[in-house]
């Protein structure tokens, strides 16, 4: 049974990069941002290798972690090694856009959304996925979110959820705009695409 792992980070030595090495670290992390949890002990490896092919002669660092173990890797001239070092300093310190996803060739992104559970009960006896309900109830809803909506009480827990680049985007605008997070703006639409009871 394939293993996979919870999150991948770089330390990418982003303080010391040239402006054209920084474009270069751009694509690679939408690449690896859009679906942080696809990857296994041996991908991550390789995504390692490849930027290290992109970034010669600079020494790129590792971190990736599953239920059991932190894993860290460094790659010098080439060559992968276990590692034990990892400097936060060195991630990618910035947001990416839109069109960073679209530069790297990326049209799908993981995104994580808190949903209540109540709420995950009503929608998840539907015949999809909870992306593709979640993609729906945004395109259906997103002009007419319910007023004085209030997120259901009662316990809730994280989902992984994709979505297009686009969708992504506008959530995440609109999220700032109305200075929400995207997790709220999620149950608005869910609840107002479905015809779910507003608290």
């Amino acid at each position: 049974m394939v293993s996979f792992l919870h999150d991948v980070e770089i330390d990418w030595g982003w303080p010391f990069l040239s402006e054209d090495e920084r474009a270069i670290v751009r694509r690679h992390e939408a690449r690896l941002q859009s679906d942080r949890k696809s990857y296994t002990v041996e991908t991550a490896m390789l995504v390692l290798a490849g930027a290290a092919r992109d970034l010669p002669g600079r020494l790129l660092r590792a971190r990736a972690i599953d239920d059991d173990h932190t894993y860290y890797w460094q790659i010098v001239e080439g060559e992968i090694y276990e590692g034990h070092e990892f400097d936060e300093a060195g991630m990618f310190p910035e947001e990416l856009t839109a069109e960073d996803f679209h530069a790297a060739g990326v049209t799908i992104v993981l995104t994580p959304v808190a949903i209540p559970d109540s709420m995950f009960q009503e929608i998840n006896e539907r015949d999809a996925t909870l992306s593709e309900l979640v993609q729906d109830a945004w395109k259906a809803a997103s002009d007419e979110l319910p007023p004085g909506f209030r997120s259901p009480t009662g316990p809730r827990h994280m989902h992984s959820i994709y979505l297009p680049v686009e969708m992504w985007a506008d959530l995440k605008d609109r999220a700032k705009v109305e200075e929400r997070s995207i997790s709220y703006l999620v149950q608005r639409a869910v609840t107002a695409a479905y015809a779910l009871p507003v608290e």
